[in-house]
This record gives C-alpha cells, sequence and structure tokens, in this order.
C-alpha cells in the first residue's frame, strides 16, 4: 500500500531532473499560480500530483496543454520527445501534468466528489478483463512522480513507527499509475485523477509491508514501455513489468508528526539519530553533499546544535545549484569571525629590566 509520499520541488525542477534521465518533456505545470500542483513533504490523498504521461498528435501541429492525446495500437516504445513514427507522420510526446490523488471513473456519477476515492490500485487486480479499471489500463496509463514514500511499521498493536523509503542514489521516484478524466454537464473543466499501482513486497521491505508501489527507472526500457500511447491493448508484456523494485533502496525510521495530515517538514524526510531523540540532520546530508562543513565544538552547547538544524533544514528546500551557494557563505562566514583584540604591553620604567631579560 502507498497511502502517503514526499513531493516538495517545483514542476520546473521535477522538468529538469527527468530530462537529466533521458525523458524530453514537452510541456509541464507552472510553479506557481492557481492551476500550480501541491508541493509537500507529507503529500497525502486529495492533493494534486505531478503525473507523466505520453501521447501522440500529427507532425507540424502543437497540441494545448490539456488536448487529449490519439493513439495508435502495436508500435515499438518511443524514444525521444518528438519521434516521427510510421504511422501518418505521428509524434510522441511527454509531458507533465497536475492530477488529483484518488481515481474518479469516468463513468462515475456527480455524486462520487462525496464517495472514497481509489488510491492504489493491487497489480493482480489487473489480470483479469474487465472491471473499473478496463479501460484505464488500456489507454490511461502514467508515471506518478515522489521523492520518496512513507509506510509505518507495526511495531506493537498501539504503536506504528513511521518510515521513509527512498532512491539511494536521490534521483526520483517514478510510480506506475493509471489516470482517468471525468467531465459533468454542469462543469466546464475535466477532472483529472490518479492512482498508485502496488504489487508485492520486495526483500529489502517485507519487514515493513506486504505491499509496496511498483517503481521505474527513469532512464529504461520499462518506463517508456509503460507510458507507450500507441500500446491500447492489456498484454502480458505489460503486466510483467507490474513486479517489485530491484534497484537499492534506502529505509530509515523518521519522526511521527508525519502522521499528522496537513502538515508538512523537511524534517519528516530526515532519519531519527541513533540515540532516537532527535534529527541527525548534518549526517544526513554529508552523504549527498560534498560541501557539508563538520559540526564545530563550542561553548554553546545545544544553543548551537539547533542553529545548524535550521540551515541544514532551510537548504533541504533549495535547488542543488542555490544550496551549492549557500553553502559556500556559511563556510565563508564559520572562518572569518573577527579575532579577538592584542592586548598593548606598557614599557617599565628606565632602568627595569624584564623577567625575561635575565634568560636571553
Amino acid at each position: 500500500m502507498c497511502g502517503r509520499y514526499s513531493l516538495a520541488i517545483s514542476p520546473s525542477l521535477i522538468r529538469q531532473m527527468l530530462e537529466d534521465d533521458g525523458v524530453p518533456i514537452a510541456d509541464a505545470p507552472d510553479d506557481e499560480g492557481s492551476e500550480a500542483p501541491h508541493q509537500s513533504y507529507n503529500f497525502a490523498p486529495g492533493s494534486n500530483g505531478i503525473v507523466c504521461t505520453a501521447g501522440t498528435h500529427h507532425r507540424g501541429t502543437q497540441p494545448t496543454p490539456n488536448d487529449s492525446y490519439t493513439s495508435t495500437p502495436d508500435c515499438e516504445p518511443h524514444q525521444t520527445k518528438k519521434d516521427p513514427q510510421e504511422h501518418g507522420g505521428e509524434e510522441v510526446e511527454f509531458k507533465l501534468q497536475s492530477m488529483n490523488w484518488g481515481i474518479v471513473p469516468s463513468w462515475s456519477s456527480k455524486n462520487a466528489a462525496s464517495t472514497p476515492k481509489a488510491i492504489n490500485c493491487r497489480d493482480d487486480s489487473l489480470r483479469t478483463p474487465g472491471g473499473m479499471w478496463q479501460s484505464m489500463k488500456t489507454r490511461k496509463r502514467c508515471i506518478v512522480v515522489a521523492q520518496g514514500f512513507f509506510e509505518w511499521l507495526h511495531v506493537s498493536p498501539k504503536e506504528k513507527v513511521p518510515h521513509f523509503v527512498k532512491r539511494r542514489d536521490g534521483r526520483l521516484m517514478c510510480f506506475a499509475g493509471l489516470w482517468d478524466a471525468i467531465k459533468h454537464e454542469d462543469t466546464v473543466d475535466k477532472r483529472y485523477t490518479y492512482s498508485i499501482i502496488t504489487t508485492s513486497s520486495n526483500q529489502q521491505l517485507r519487514f515493513l509491508h506486504n505491499r509496496m508501489p511498483v517503481i521505474f527507472d527513469a532512464d529504461s526500457k520499462n518506463f517508456r514501455q509503460w507510458l507507450n500511447p500507441r500500446q491500447t491493448r492489456w498484454t502480458h508484456d505489460l503486466q510483467s513489468l507490474l513486479k517489485p523494485y530491484e534497484g537499492d533502496l534506502e529505509v530509515y525510521p523518521v519522526c511521527k508528526d508525519v502522521g499528522k495530515v496537513g502538515r508538512s517538514s523537511p524534517s519528516f524526510i530526515l532519519p531519527l539519530s541513533d540515540k532516537g531523540n532527535g534529527r541527525d540532520i548534518a549526517r544526513f546530508f554529508s552523504s549527498t553533499s560534498q560541501n557539508s562543513e563538520p559540526k564545530k565544538q563550542t561553548g554553546m552547547g545545544k544553543h548551537e546544535k539547533e542553529g545548524n538544524q535550521d540551515t541544514s533544514i532551510t537548504n533541504a528546500k533549495l535547488s542543488p545549484v542555490e544550496r551549492a551557494e549557500t553553502n559556500k557563505k556559511h563556510k565563508i562566514s564559520d572562518v572569518s569571525s573577527p579575532t579577538s583584540k592584542r592586548r598593548q604591553v606598557k614599557p617599565g620604567p628606565p632602568g627595569v629590566k624584564k623577567i625575561t631579560d635575565f634568560f636571553s
């Protein structure tokens, strides 16, 4: 199951990170404004997240952000942002779109807004024909973008400990997903929603939960095969993509405040210290940054430690370029503190020798 994840970066940075992984993006939502997706370290169902879809349009035309894509069956996975194929001059494009987490099927009644939404879709529920996922699994496959996800470990009947799971290399997590859109007669705009597909947990996460999201590498063939807009029939090859992740993940306990929906803090994705009574922020950032500074030992004690903590949390919100610049400034300020003035020694009376003169 995946009921909470983290996504606290802008669409423009997501676009850049995907393109760095070889996924060129033709269109993406704005970073700010009423239509901008939600950013949170504690991303909950009902929020507008970022999904990646792929579609085709005829060469020489420019689709608008809300245009529906057309699909052509039986085509190999595309490799580029605009990839002319032997299908009447059609081109394939990737795009990022803001959608609401929790599927509302296109055939739902208007009163469906008050009913529980399917935030997850089990992989085994897609094996058989029919059901609520039939039209989505053939034509409305997507990738849900995240930085990592949360899962709770049941240590006793009354106690659960939240854990954060992320890629060890720090790259984006790309969950397999399904989306749908609905438009009622008395509304102007379509409502886009999505669900995250889950599968059996891999060996690394089995201690935590028996289910986990299906995760793709952005630079993999599986990523493109899942999004291929011309594959409009559900096949064994598509079903076989839905399997436990084989890459290297990092999982660790985090503070229990993440359990409160609506709260967001960079500390929610940082590991607890070895003693379990604080957040070892310095150690967390030292593993991902070459500019991290060792802690100072001063007489300020706890006050000094909390000051370093605030700086690390602020840096977590910055882009990689901004974070590097900020670290540089802090480093300069650390080594350029003013030195104490030297005490002026007054000369003694004439004829009186200094005690050091007797040892010269």
